[in-house]
């Protein structure tokens, strides 16, 4: 049953474990929820959930969930309507295993493979009316995945008995099928009280017809990027991240939504984070080598410097008329793999997050190197939309429910007052 606070509130509110810089958190507050705050242990994405989120009750500095003890966030068992977060997954990815195994680490032992207990920990302390635990694409290949539905449906501590207890549903969603211009595959796992009787339906796709490169990034500037020396290591000179004017008016649909809220502003039209890596002159000469959509392989013979079956995505080129592959954390270290389809050098850190369907007027604050790593490790904004809007309407639906309750309630009362008075 809802609880009153609960019936009081206009939205659904939600809490973000490991949050990131709130690429979901995002997609919820688009949906009509209330983002009561994020928690996560990296400083950046903490400074970038805030800055995006300033209207958070719950604003904790950089936070190690293991240590982190519920009633210290200031909410209470009725006050979360819905848990969500992604627990990391490098782990379970498959960049991730393969990292491991080359340093002779057990990858089954990971510590980092169990973070999804605290999320567990949480459901048990906050009872939330629905939750979405969200993770890469193949976990539910892994043998802890049976073992990580189970603790979701029943709890860790069955002998106390007071988990909630949810009815789970879990699919892996491609990006490109709900308005995002990436090809992204991710499991989204999604819980509903079993005191609730409705039933959680993911979203159909609404787009057949994927957004392209060319509809997502074609509006903004061309960039000349910084020179570094063959062999330095470096991301190239300290650049400043000021406001850069548009190339020109939207071209795509998708671009006016990017910059919907932007054209709200009374500032100058603009946008930030448009800074792009440093290059040396033979990635340079390479690039405009590569054809669109082409990659390492494609070379001359004489160009390639790497191990063909080390360095398969070294060089990969976008191209304009298709949707981006999978970005990801490792952008971090470079862009190579996410080529400009028709300039000479990798994507910007905006670039990039449009790819991510993040809008224009969301600013990460970090240095240029961790924004591409906090945009690469992001829940693309318009996907946890699709998935949120569901559960948004079943709130609803259940709170209107508790209204007619209420209401019949409050005429069977009513009723017998008048008749008492009769007699």
């Amino acid at each position: 049953m809802l609880k009153d606070k609960r019936q009081k509130r206009i939205k659904p509110t939600v809490l973000d474990l490991f949050c990131g810089a709130g690429g979901m958190s995002l997609g919820f507050q688009s949906a009509g929820c209330e983002i009561l705050g994020g928690v996560d242990s990296n400083p950046y994405a903490i400074k970038t959930h805030h800055k995006n989120f300033p209207d958070c009750i719950v604003k904790l500095p950089p936070t190690d969930i293991t240590k982190l003890k519920f009633p210290k966030l200031g909410l209470h068992p009725g006050d979360v309507d819905i848990l969500i977060g992604g627990p990391p997954c490098q782990v379970f990815s498959r960049v991730g295993i393969g990292k491991m195994r080359s340093l002779n680490r057990d990858v089954e032992r990971d510590p980092r493979n169990f973070l999804y207990r605290y999320f567990v920990d949480a459901l048990e302390y906050f009872q939330p009316l629905f939750f979405v635990m969200e993770n890469v694409d193949f976990l539910e290949e892994k043998p802890i995945f049976r073992k990580i539905i189970k603790q979701l449906e029943k709890g860790r501590r069955r002998k106390l008995k007071i988990y909630p207890g949810y009815r789970v549903y879990y699919r892996v969603l491609v990006a490109s099928q709900y308005g995002v211009p990436q090809i992204r595959k991710r499991l989204f796992i999604v819980g509903v009280r079993e005191d609730l009787d409705v039933e959680y339906v993911f979203p159909r796709p609404s787009r057949h017809n994927p957004i392209s490169v060319e509809e997502a990034i074609s509006d903004l500037l061309p960039l000349t990027p910084p020179y570094i020396p063959l062999k330095e290591k470096s991301s190239g000179p300290k650049q400043l991240d000021t406001k850069k004017p548009y190339r020109c008016a939207p071209q795509s649909s998708y671009q006016e939504l990017m910059r919907k809220e932007v054209a709200k502003l009374k500032e100058p039209d603009g946008v930030m984070n448009h800074i792009c890596r440093a290059h040396n002159p033979v990635d340079m000469i390479c690039f405009a080598m590569l054809g669109q959509g082409k990659k390492y392989l494609d070379l001359p013979e004489n160009m390639r410097r790497y191990k063909w079956d080390s360095f398969d995505d070294k060089y990969k080129r976008l191209s304009w008329k298709e949707p981006s592959w999978t970005l990801t954390a490792h952008m971090r270290k470079d862009c190579l793999a996410y080529i400009h389809p028709q300039q000479n050098r990798s994507i910007s850190v905006r670039e990039a997050a449009r790819i991510q369907s993040f809008p224009d007027d969301f600013v990460f604050d970090a240095p240029m190197t961790r924004m591409f790593e906090l945009v690469g490790n992001s829940v693309p904004p318009l996907l946890a939309r699709a998935v949120a809007k569901p559960i948004v309407k079943l709130v609803k639906h259940l709170r209107s429910l508790i209204r007619q309750s209420e209401n019949l309630i409050q005429n069977i009362t009513f009723g017998s007052k008048v008749q008492l008075n009769v007699i």
